[in-house]
C-alpha cells in the first residue's frame, strides 16, 4: 500500500497552516530534521545493475534554536523546499512538528535508531514515530529503499525514482530480493552515520549539515524499528550486524512466507519487541515465524497485540485518514482511535529503547500492563 498525498498550492504570501495532523511528540525536546543523499560507490544497485546504489534518508534529532527554522513539510523533502527557496515564501501543505535543518542539541550524545518502512511504502509514513523518539532523546534515521519504495523516492533537484518493474508481481522471489537489498542498505546507512559521527559529511552533494549533528550521534547505542517488511528488516539486521543492540518489529512476520530469516533459524541473542495488530492476529500468517523465533532466540523478547487495530495503524496512515473515511479504509486502519494508537505505539517503542539502549529500569515494559487495548501474546 502506498500513500499519495496532495499538497495544496497557494499564492505568494499565503499563510501557512499551523500545526500538523500528526500527533504531537511525547517528549520534551524540540525536534530538528534534515535529509541526506547517500551513495554507496562500492555496490551496484541490485535492481538496476548499471547504476550504483543510492539512498535517501531523513534524520530526526533533538534540536535547539528551532524558532529560527521553518517547519518541515510532511510530503516533500526536495520539491517543495526548492520552490520555497526560489519564491521566497513558505507554501501551505501538510507540515510536521520538526524544524528543517535546526542545529542539533549539543552537550549530549543520543542513541541512534534506524527505521525501515513496509514493502513498497515510503519512509514518510514513519515520520510521527521518528519525531516522537527524537523528542525523547534519540536520533532517528528513516530510510527509503530505492527501486522498491513507491510511488517514488525523491532525490535532490526533484529527481524521482519509481519502483523497478517486477515481472512476476509481488511474489516470494521479489520480496526476498527486497529484504536482501534492505539489509545491505541498513549496513551502509550505519557506515555513513559512523562517518558523520567522526566529523565527515556523507551527503553526496556535500550540502551543509545542521550544526553539531555529527557530535550528538552515539554509535555505541543503536536500535532498529520497522513496520511490516521493515519489521522483518529490523530484526534480521540486528542478527546480522553486531552494532545493533535492540529491535522492534511492528506487525511484520520474521521471514518471507515459509522462508524464515536467519534471526529465526539461527536464533538471536539480543532483545526484540514485537507489536502486532488484531488484524494480523486474526489472519495468523505471522505465527509460524514468531513461534520459531521464540524457540530459537536467547535474547529478551516480548510480543504484545493491540486490539481493534489494523496493519497500517502502526504508521502515520492512521492519523492521515479522516474519521469519516475510516470505515472505507478498514482494510488498512482499524476502529481504534488514531491518537490512542499513537500513544500506545510510541510509548512502547520508546520504552524498548529506553530499557535496552539507555538502561532505564522503570519503563512500560517493566510494569504490569494496564492499557486495556494491549494483550501479551508471547
Amino acid at each position: 500500500m502506498t500513500c499519495a498525498l496532495v499538497v495544496a498550492s497557494g499564492a505568494p504570501g499565503a499563510a501557512v497552516p499551523a500545526g500538523s495532523v500528526l500527533p504531537a511528540p511525547g517528549g520534551a525536546l524540540p525536534v530538528g530534521t534534515t535529509t541526506l543523499h547517500l551513495v554507496d560507490t562500492a555496490r551496484p544497485d541490485p535492481f538496476v545493475p548499471d547504476r550504483i546504489r543510492e539512498l535517501m534518508v531523513s534524520v530526526f534529532y533533538p534540536a535547539t534554536g528551532t524558532e529560527a527554522h521553518p517547519p518541515a513539510h510532511y510530503l516533500s523533502t526536495e520539491l517543495i523546499v526548492g520552490l520555497e527557496q526560489r519564491l521566497g515564501v513558505e507554501l501551505p501543505g501538510i507540515l510536521t512538528h520538526a524544524r528543517r535543518d535546526a542545529p542539533a542539541r549539543a552537550g549530549s550524545r543520543y542513541p541512534v535508531v534506524l527505521y525501515s518502512p513496509g514493502a513498497g511504502v515510503s519512509r514518510i509514513l514513519g515520520t510521527g514515530l521518528a519525531e516522537d523518539l527524537a523528542s525523547r532523546g534519540y536520533v532517528v534515521v528513516t530510510v527509503d529503499h530505492t527501486y522498491e519504495t513507491g510511488p517514488a523516492v525523491e532525490f535532490p533537484g526533484g529527481r524521482l525514482v519509481r519502483p523497478a518493474e517486477a515481472p512476476n508481481g509481488f511474489d516470494t522471489a521479489i520480496r526476498e530480493k527486497y529484504i536482501a537489498a534492505r539489509l545491505l542498505d541498513f549496513r551502509f546507512v550505519l557506515d555513513s552515520l559512523t562517518r558523520l559521527a567522526a566529523g565527515e559529511n556523507p551527503d553526496a552533494e556535500q550540502d551543509p549539515l545542521p550544526g553539531d549533528l555529527g557530535p550528538v550521534l552515539d554509535m555505541e547505542r543503536v536500535g532498529t524499528v520497522g513496520h511490516s517488511s521493515g519489521g522483518y528488516t529490523a530484526v534480521e539486521a540486528m542478527h546480522t550486524d553486531r552494532r545493533i543492540d535492540a529491535a522492534v518489529d511492528l506487525d511484520g512476520q520474521i521471514g518471507v512466507d515459509a522462508a524464515f530469516g536467519r534471526a529465526v533459524t539461527e536464533g538471536t541473542d539480543r532483545p526484540t519487541l514485537v507489536l502486532t495488530s488484531s488484524q494480523i492476529e486474526e489472519v495468523g500468517d505471522g505465527n509460524p515465524s514468531f513461534d520459531a523465533f521464540w524457540r530459537s532466540g536467547t535474547g529478551w523478547k516480548r510480543h504484545l497485540a493491540v486490539a481493534n487495530s489494523a496493519h497500517y495503524d502502526f504508521t502515520d496512515m492512521s492519523a492521515l485518514v479522516p474519521a469519516a473515511a475510516r470505515p472505507a479504509a478498514a482494510r488498512y486502519v482499524g476502529a481504534i482511535d488514531s491518537g490512542r494508537m499513537a500513544t500506545l505505539v510510541h510509548g512502547y517503542v520508546a520504552a524498548m529503547f529506553d530499557k535496552f539502549l539507555l538502561d532505564r529500569p522503570d519503563t512500560l515494559l517493566d510494569r504490569p500492563i494496564t492499557d486495556p487495548e494491549l494483550s501479551t501474546v508471547r
